[in-house]
């Protein structure tokens, strides 16, 4: 039932809607939808090579909400308020705000074509955006290898005094 629901999904997002090709870091990519139930304007398609933060976010009014897949996953997007707080175009405050619905994921490397459906739309279509942004090695990576390095030499030591 659930590849059913899925082949569906895929098939219904499809309909009608523009292919964009988005890159890394490179900034927010606008798209339209109408009420609950259509599809967005756009369907987002890109290679990665390494990890990426693939994010989807309400903008203008808030209330909407929408899902999205990957021909595989289906993620929603979080519970809008529906309070008539307008960022306008301003993203990165629609992201970061509680009240706009958003949802930001982690994708490995591969080819992704991301289309999406408008679960909530109080007012009936509206603006919202989507971007690529790499993903950063965080610092205890660096401050973990040192450690990682001296446990392999003490190890290697113990080794070497037991025989």
């Amino acid at each position: 039932m659930k590849k059913i629901s899925m082949a569906l999904f895929g098939l219904l997002s499809m309909a009608n809607v523009n292919a964009a090709s988005l890159t890394v870091d490179g900034g927010w990519n606008k798209f339209t939808f109408g009420g609950a139930g259509s599809s967005w304007s756009e369907t987002f398609s890109f290679t990665l090579t390494n990890a990426a933060k693939f994010s989807v976010t309400d903008a203008f009014l808030s209330g909407d909400q929408f899902s999205f897949t990957d021909g595989h996953t289906i993620w929603s997007t979080s519970t809008p308020v529906n309070d008539g707080t307008d960022f306008g175009s301003d993203y990165d405050a629609a992201l970061a705000s509680t009240k706009f619905s958003s949802l930001s994921v982690i994708l490995g490397a591969g080819s992704y074509t991301i289309s999406g459906l408008t679960t909530l739309s109080p007012y009936g279509g509206g603006g919202a955006a989507a971007q690529l942004s790499s993903v950063p090695v965080p610092a205890a990576a660096f401050m973990f290898a040192p450690a990682l390095l001296g446990f392999m030499g003490l190890r290697r030591k113990a080794k070497n005094t037991v025989a």
